[in-house]
């Protein structure tokens, strides 16, 4: 019964967080002010990890953290926040498909005094040199059912909170995403 009644509250609670983001979706096409506070990526990061967990262990993904606890928190919308981690984790799951080791490492620290940056790196297959150049572009996709608006609307998303979004090759395969956002001045705590 307490996971029944735990189960319902998630889906409540994701209920609530699904309408906040096409809420936020629309005002960003609008053009809308939205309201910023301070955000703390951390927290952002493990409630994404928590919702996707019974996904990614259906898949054996291995999650790993490593999250800096010393970060500031970064001024934003936390709901568009997660919608952007929570859209890396899902691509990074579907990369990983194939792969005979399914690794999802992300990170989070400080990459300058007021920078906070995070990397969402797969052991995956992998993402071709020509399509790295157009993988942000609206439209463009290497999904056979993707629409390619997904990382161009994130692009955006990140581009409003005054930071920037990039995507490598992960050292070994695999691919990495990072964005990094400026840091508010503002602990963590203090946002959380």
């Amino acid at each position: 019964m307490d996971e029944v009644r735990a189960a319902l509250t998630r889906i409540t609670s994701q209920g609530h967080r699904a309408s906040d983001i096409i809420v936020n979706l629309r005002a960003m096409f609008k053009k809308d002010t939205q309201q910023k506070a301070p955000v703390d990526l951390n927290k952002v990061i493990v409630s994404v990890l928590e919702l996707v967990r019974i996904e990614l262990r259906n898949y054996d993904i291995e999650a790993r953290m490593q999250l800096d606890d010393g970060l500031p928190a970064v001024i934003g919308s936390e709901v568009q926040l997660q919608q952007v981690v929570l859209n890396l984790v899902m691509n990074a799951k579907d990369a990983m498909q194939s792969a005979p080791q399914r690794v999802l490492v992300i990170k989070s620290e400080r990459s300058a005094p007021d920078v906070v940056q995070v990397s969402i790196e797969d052991s995956g297959t992998g993402i071709s040199a020509t399509d790295l150049k157009s993988i942000f572009r609206p439209m463009f996709t290497t999904k056979s059912r993707g629409m390619g608006m997904g990382l161009s609307i994130f692009r955006s998303i990140v581009d409003a909170h005054s930071g920037r979004i990039w995507v490598s090759s992960s050292s070994e395969s695999g691919t990495a995403f990072q964005f990094s956002l400026p840091a508010s001045g503002i602990t963590a705590e203090l946002a959380g």
